[in-house]
């Protein structure tokens, strides 16, 4: 019997490296590394390449996704015009708030889009890093098990003298931090009770198992390469 013929794979190019300033926080083709402090600064070259990697995808219908089944997220590769992936990589301890809803305001564009926004924590995902983690596609949110993720309520700096803008301004940080922070109690199993017992400390650093158990993640990676997966009970919901 003639055997069918053995097709070779095909060989897979390497994607532009759209860093040109040589910063840490950059694009690869579709993956996102966010190494550094979230700035207007350090951020200003990936948020233009984010942005044009997002307007040139096509709009396609979001799926119901089953997971049950996955062994790991990495697992699933979709046709990319079916379902794009974007992969964040991260291993940041923040930075500014204002940058860090310009990079999410454009991951969520994309996911509006049909895309999936795969993350992983490296090392550490602080502050402003945290965020951009735990929005990513619940399901696919992964932590390295020696990395960390740290939840705090920071502090900020207003240039005012009068007792009026100072009572102003309070009011205004307080709002602002309260629906900066809303994505915690929306995409984890954290209680507002929780978030508040964990933003009274500046050093709240949650390891890779603690946050698996509180939804921060949904997968951990471990030193001998296995994945773990979270468990969801009724008591217990992913968002």
């Amino acid at each position: 019997m003639q055997q069918p013929e053995q097709k070779s794979p095909n060989k897979r190019t390497l994607p532009e490296i759209l860093n040109h300033s040589g910063q840490k926080n950059y694009i690869s083709g579709n993956k996102i590394f966010i190494l550094d402090r979230i700035d207007s600064t350090s951020c200003n070259e990936l948020i233009g390449n984010l942005s044009n990697l997002v307007d040139t995808m096509d709009w396609v219908p979001l799926y119901e996704l089953n997971l049950k089944n996955l062994p790991n997220p990495y697992l699933f590769r979709p046709d990319p015009s079916q379902i794009p992936i974007i992969d964040v990589y991260l291993d940041s301890q923040g930075g500014s708030i204002s940058t860090t809803k310009s990079i999410m305001a454009l991951l969520n564009l994309a996911r509006n889009k049909g895309a999936i926004i795969r993350t992983m924590v490296m090392g550490m995902a602080a502050s402003c890093a945290s965020i951009i983690a735990v929005q990513g596609t619940p399901g696919f949110r992964t932590m390295y098990e020696q990395s960390y993720n740290l939840i705090h309520y920071g502090s900020a700096i207003y240039d005012v003298d009068k007792p009026t803008e100072i009572d102003k301004a309070a009011k205004y940080e307080k709002e602002m931090r309260k629906n900066f922070f809303a994505p915690y109690l929306q995409y984890t199993s954290l209680t507002q009770n929780e978030l508040d017992e964990l933003q009274k400390t500046e050093y709240s650093m949650l390891s890779a198992r603690n946050c698996l158990q509180k939804g921060i993640c949904d997968w951990i990676l471990t030193t001998n390469g296995k994945f773990i997966k979270r468990k969801i009970t009724q008591n217990n919901k992913q968002h």
